[in-house]
């Protein structure tokens, strides 16, 4: 058989013993995805899915009936009463706001409990001052930190709720660029127990980004009121070229969609052109997608462990994201990591990924992405800000194999740094 990619053998040796170490959790993640993708099948079965729903409108986009549906797919299968799913939604950070604004009034109070929100949500809170954020409009917001190693403060959440009895309670899922573990359903249904019986009105959101279809429950069945994603990472299964996602109570639901259109039209406004046909593909494939992205994330965290680095989850570690926290020590270490996964990606693979500055950023960040939707993160992709302790932020795979092998390519690349 021909050798297509040189891969150290030390590489190869390591990669042969990560795959051992990760059999059984590799076989646990089949099935969370059989259930997931069977009941994606149900759902399209249920709402009667159509050829002819993937026409499109124009204009107003009155009566889309391929619309219409493909929110009730995704209201199905994440447990919700309703769901907004659309590719008028520009990006994730887009869709949380849309949220936000929506339920949110002056006066009111926003809490966030797992500490502060990641840097691209900050000017939309006005945590960084911003013009038209939602400090503007006079929502206070406030933060329970997390505890030194990363978890849940469940006492200081119980206090601040009986204190404030805020508007709503924001979960964040995934850690941004922390080194926090990322949450679980479990740890959210703790959250959701407590928030509860102290505060009943309170509206618990949820930014679901990098979870969707890691467990076999949806967070609205362990209690979140309301959450949102981004169509271009799990949600969308790596072929929704844009887009994202709200689910949950039916009441605030349309709250969102008279922010997103206008009050009074709310859904019954926006054409779909010619995208439903990808944004139907993408949820079909979403549950298969995501499976491959955390298999990848599980491989990669047993591979660097054998190679002697910290990871942020061990591949012992069950999952509720695709993402995977490596810490290389080093600057140059990180940059070596995401130049082997620029090489192994489908798109882009001669480029090679420098650190540059970014808005929001007190450092420089490098990014490597050879994506065909362009910020894809369900797609192979590497970034991370370079400061102390010099960690790399992993996450997608459309393709476990191929994933696979950029992983040995960025290992490979990091062993050649001294």
């Amino acid at each position: 058989m021909k050798t297509l990619f040189e891969i150290d053998e030390k590489i190869r040796l390591a990669a042969d013993q990560a795959m051992a170490m990760c059999a059984e959790h590799f076989a646990q993640l089949d099935r969370v995805q059989e259930y997931n993708q069977q009941k994606m099948l149900k759902a399209f079965q249920e709402y009667k899915v159509s050829e002819s729903m993937f026409a499109g409108s124009t204009g107003y986009g009155y009566d889309d009936r391929g619309r219409d549906t493909l929110d009730k797919i995704y209201a199905y299968v994440f447990d919700a009463e309703d769901a907004l799913a659309r590719q008028h939604f520009m990006s994730g950070t887009h869709t949380l706001t849309v949220a936000l604004f929506g339920m949110l009034r002056p006066g009111d109070e926003m809490l966030a409990v797992t500490g502060t929100p990641y840097d691209t949500i900050q000017p939309v809170i006005g945590i960084t001052p911003c013009s038209g954020s939602l400090a503007d409009f006079g929502v206070k917001f406030s933060e329970v930190a997390l505890l030194p190693d990363g978890s849940l403060d469940l006492d200081g959440i119980r206090e601040a709720v009986s204190v404030k009895k805020p508007k709503m309670v924001y979960i964040q899922r995934s850690k941004g660029y922390a080194l926090r573990p990322s949450l679980r359903n479990e740890e959210i249904r703790q959250i959701c127990d407590i928030v509860k019986p102290i505060s009943p009105e309170t509206i618990i959101m949820l930014d679901n980004c990098y979870g969707e279809f890691t467990e076999y429950e949806s967070p609205i069945t362990v209690g979140v009121d309301i959450m949102a994603g981004s169509m271009i990472k799990n949600a969308g299964g790596g072929i929704a070229p844009t887009g994202g996602y709200i689910a949950g109570r039916a009441d605030l639901v349309e709250l969102c969609a008279y922010r997103l259109s206008a009050p009074g039209t709310g859904r019954e406004l926006g054409c779909t052109l010619g995208t439903l046909r990808e944004m139907y593909l993408g949820a079909y494939n979403a549950p298969i997608a995501a499976a491959q992205a955390v298999k990848t994330a599980v491989f990669a965290s047993a591979l660097f462990e054998v190679l002697g680095y910290d990871v942020e989850p061990s591949y012992q570690k069950k999952r509720g994201d695709i993402i995977d926290v490596i810490t290389l020590g080093s600057p140059e270490k990180m940059c070596a990591f995401c130049r082997g996964i620029q090489s192994g990606s489908p798109i882009d693979s001669f480029v090679s990924p420098q650190p540059s500055p970014m808005p929001g950023y007190d450092s420089e960040v490098i990014m490597a992405a050879g994506a065909f939707t362009l910020g894809s993160s369900i797609e192979i992709s590497a970034d991370g800000p370079l400061r102390e302790p010099y960690a790399v932020y992993l996450q997608g795979g459309l393709s476990f194999n191929t994933a696979k092998l950029s992983v040995m390519l960025a290992a490979q690349e990091v062993e050649k740094i001294q």
